[in-house]
């Protein structure tokens, strides 16, 4: 039976952002695992990939904050496989803390959530930067008590800890990289590019300002069906589609298209599930914190070498995982980070996942990982 857990916020009072715009009674939603040891000698910090939540662990099926798009798929924690009693990110060692991004609709303050004339922010609310989510989250962490910590970043909470570990050398232990690069490559700007428009050209999406109980969902599916291709392996999809067959949209939603193909019908249905978790506003911010991302300029560094050499002074190891399959950062992407890092005196280990999951691999098959990151863990908790 899994346990239950709870969600926390955290305020972080009046939040700057980089941009230098400024939202008052900001505030952090978080999940928290096991016991705190001291100021911090056993504490994870998993950073949550693109869309996800804070809730990494056990089950959660309340969270009022997220109002309508709390869905029953988010009852379960995403990494139920990786965090618990006995499992890699073992709870009976490790005191582990997982925080929702600013700018999300999980329950940190974001676009849904009340501006100042008591009208949900809308595209009101600033773009976000993986440097305002590493000081965000720095403060949680120290309001915690926790003065070191080992970072595990899958996917875009890799982007998220690299600027977090430049920013804060001193202050990290390890760092754990799963599926994630240093840089956004030009497909995945295009991407989102193609993501961004899909929900601006839908009607409803207003400029921005819709009202939350009339979003842009056409738009938003289809961003979520241009975005899903980067995440599964697009030679096993056809398999996977298959199994499901042709099934019709439900009821009149979207009214655009109805399916002709079970890979048409599976990636309808992804689209569809994702326009009633996610909100439009929410997602513009979150993909743009993926295209607009620059390690060297978010680390506030004169270039990639001073950052690469802030993390080899402050001695924090590295463990890189790459996924053989991988349609979001290729292994040749990872590699070349890990490369780079050695090259500047950084100690980094390297291990190449062979999967035929794709990206999603690190969700679905925590097996393939578990050997090479407990024996991480384990060196950093001697040393």
């Amino acid at each position: 039976m899994q346990p239950r857990t709870c969600s926390q916020n955290h305020s972080l009072g009046s939040f700057r952002f980089c941009s230098g715009e400024e939202v008052p009674n900001a505030c952090l939603a978080y999940e928290t695992y096991g016991v705190l040891q001291g100021r911090g000698e056993n504490a994870l910090l998993v950073l949550h990939a693109l869309t996800g939540s804070h809730h990494a662990f056990g089950m959660n099926p309340d969270l009022p904050e997220a109002g309508n798009f709390w869905q029953p798929e988010n009852y379960t924690g995403w990494w139920e496989g990786m965090i618990g009693p006995g499992k890699p990110l073992n709870t009976n060692k490790y005191f582990i803390v997982c925080i929702n991004y600013l700018g999300s609709c999980y329950g940190s303050t974001g676009p849904v959530s009340p501006a100042p004339d008591g009208q949900p922010w809308g595209s009101r609310f600033p773009m976000v930067t993986a440097a305002d989510q590493a000081r965000a989250q720095m403060q949680l962490l120290q309001a915690l008590g926790i003065e070191r910590f080992t970072i595990v970043g899958p996917s875009m909470g890799g982007l998220v800890g690299l600027v977090m570990a430049a920013l804060y050398p001193e202050h990290v232990r390890g760092m754990i990289l799963i599926g994630a690069g240093y840089k956004a490559l030009i497909e995945q700007k295009l991407s989102v590019f193609e993501q961004t428009l899909a929900i601006e050209l839908d009607p409803r999406f207003r400029r921005g300002r819709y009202p939350l109980s009339d979003p842009p969902r056409d738009g938003l599916a289809l961003a979520r069906i241009i975005c899903h291709k980067l995440f599964v392996n697009q030679r096993g999809l056809a398999k996977r589609a298959k199994r499901g067959g042709v099934q019709s949209a439900r009821g009149d939603f979207p009214a655009w298209y109805q399916p002709q193909t079970s890979m048409e019908s599976y990636m309808l249905h992804q689209g569809t599930k994702f326009s009633l978790r996610f909100d439009a506003n929410a997602y513009i911010r979150i993909v743009h914190m993926w295209t607009d991302y620059d390690l060297r300029l978010q680390a506030g560094a004169k270039s990639l070498k001073e950052v690469f050499s802030r993390y080899a002074e402050a001695g924090i190891p590295f463990l890189l995982f790459s996924i053989s399959t991988d349609g979001c950062f290729s292994p040749r992407t990872v590699e070349t980070l890990h490369r780079t890092l050695r090259r500047h005196g950084v100690n980094s280990r390297h291990v190449r996942v062979r999967s035929a999951k794709g990206h999603d691999s690190f969700l679905l098959e925590p097996a393939l990982y578990e050997q090479r990151l407990v024996e991480f863990l384990d060196s950093i908790m001697r040393g």
